[in-house]
């Protein structure tokens, strides 16, 4: 094979990181997809009234190895909020540890990834990877299958690419960050400014900017709302991809979580599904 051939000749570790990385990701995208059609043709002879005992037979392969495809886990529709590929790659921003000045990611952060990746492979989705943005908050949006949580006063990437969105965004005074819609001028300030356990987050899929697909997007007003978009999409994932399916969107979600335990117990819309081209907004509780 000629891409292991070349990360086998490179000299620079680097290199060779960057090529095994990239070969991995178009194999497993292509072995996902093999997986498919042979799950498919397999479920379409049973269909016709073929054992799995005739179709080994015939096809020239073990019964057991058969027996595992029909018991894998379908790609659901809704894997299309996250990727068209196979593979989601999450990013998430991180803070300087106080005293040594490492990169950390937030408490919130961290939730919000392990309820995204059970969320993804619930759609027969692998995630594969976790990437940390680091300042000045760089990162590549031109990916299949990418999911960013990072605040735009985090990177100004990301707020250029939010300045985009005619309906929602975040912006920011003398009394700090807050979200607001733009369309009626209405601003939302994060209950925890105010002392209260709770916090508003956009969410959305965004276009990348080279216009050949898009990037799912979260990020609350602090990190806790991050979490909160996660939760928000694990619990109304099959009733927001009847909404949007592959289309753009975005929409404004608010979260509550107990004092003492910093667990969030809600999280739901807080500003309605917008699609651009379309006349209005839309709710869902």
């Amino acid at each position: 094979m000629e891409e292991l051939r070349k990360a086998r000749e490179t000299s620079d570790p680097l290199e060779r990181v960057r090529l095994a990385t990239e070969a991995m990701a178009d194999y497993q995208a292509a072995i996902a997809e093999f997986g498919k059609l042979r799950r498919d043709a397999v479920d379409y002879l049973r269909s016709q009234g073929m054992t799995l005992t005739e179709i080994a037979d015939k096809a020239g392969v073990s019964r057991a190895r058969l027996s595992q495809l029909s018991a894998a886990p379908k790609r659901a529709p809704e894997r299309i909020l996250f990727s068209e590929g196979s593979t989601v790659t999450f990013a998430v921003d991180t803070k300087q540890e106080s005293g040594s000045g490492r990169p950390v990611v937030h408490q919130e952060h961290a939730a919000a990834i392990e309820i995204l990746n059970r969320t993804v492979r619930r759609t027969g989705l692998e995630p594969v990877e976790v990437e940390y943005i680091v300042p000045p908050g760089l990162i590549d949006l031109n990916r299949e299958g990418l999911v960013v949580i990072c605040g735009p006063r985090r990177s100004p990437l990301i707020a250029q690419m939010l300045a985009a969105d005619e309906r929602y965004g975040f912006d920011k005074d003398a009394d700090g960050w807050y979200l607001y819609d733009k369309a009626t001028g209405r601003q939302y300030r994060s209950p925890e400014d105010s002392g209260k356990p709770g916090d508003y987050a956009y969410l959305g899929r965004l276009p990348r900017p080279d216009g050949r697909g898009y990037w799912l997007y979260m990020a609350g007003i602090h990190a806790p709302g991050g979490q909160g978009a996660a939760m928000y999409l694990e619990q109304g994932l099959n009733d927001l991809y009847r909404d949007v399916k592959a289309t753009r969107w975005s929409c404004l979600v608010e979260c509550e979580w107990d004092p003492e335990s910093r667990q969030i117990q809600r999280a739901e819309l807080l500003a309605p599904i917008h699609q651009p081209g379309r006349k209005s907004a839309r709710k869902r509780s």
